[in-house]
């Protein structure tokens, strides 16, 4: 028996079927690719990347000096001629201004008050700049001067452990000097002493 075969442009109907898969595969396909994307389409049919936030700094505020700077007086006395006195730095920072100022307050402090038999401690408290001005800070405490009786035989009354202690703050420049002498315990002022340092 001879079966007839199909007209020209006619496809059986079971290959029909086995074609409908296949497309609808392909569109399967094809639509879940832009699902598969990491980026949303843009209204023009294109991709938009994600921005990345930036990030700003602000530069952290000068601080402000704890200590007033003052004018210096027009007109200040060279250094004094005291035994064991330091030179001055030869250039001025932060560390000389410092090491400058202990060492003076040790030797003047004592040979400026007769009731100071030498220092019991010293401490500074703040080192800082101002313009072009070096403030430093510093608490001194001094040892009482040794008491001899007197032609009597009574010996002197021993003044007050506050005596013996006072705060001190130094005013530098190149050219000039400023020592502020403070109450330890209210800051009060109590005398201001200015030197030129020997430059400028």
């Amino acid at each position: 028996m001879i079966t007839p075969l199909p007209e020209a442009g006619l496809i059986p109907i079971m290959h029909r079927r086995g074609v409908l898969t296949v497309a609808l595969g392909v569109i399967g396909v094809s639509g879940l690719s832009g699902c598969i994307s990491g980026r949303s389409p843009d209204s023009n049919g294109g991709t938009e990347p994600r921005s990345t936030p930036t990030e700003t700094t602000t530069a952290p505020p000068t601080p402000t000096p704890t200590e007033t700077p003052v004018p210096f007086p027009e007109t200040c006395e060279p250094l004094p001629d005291i035994d064991g006195l330091p030179t001055p730095p030869s250039e001025l920072t932060e560390d000389t201004a410092e090491t400058f100022v202990e060492a003076f307050e040790r030797v003047y402090a004592v040979a400026t008050n007769d009731e100071y038999g030498g220092v019991e401690s010293l401490r500074i408290r703040s080192v800082e700049t101002a313009g072009e001005r070096y403030l430093v800070s510093l608490s001194f405490e001094a040892a009482p001067v040794t008491r001899t009786p007197d032609a009597d035989g009574a010996t002197p009354t021993p003044l007050p452990i506050d005596a013996y202690t006072h705060r001190a703050v130094y005013h530098l420049t190149e050219e000039r000097m400023l020592r502020e002498l403070r109450s330890h315990i209210d800051d009060s002022l109590f005398s201001r002493t200015c030197w030129t340092l020997g430059r400028g």
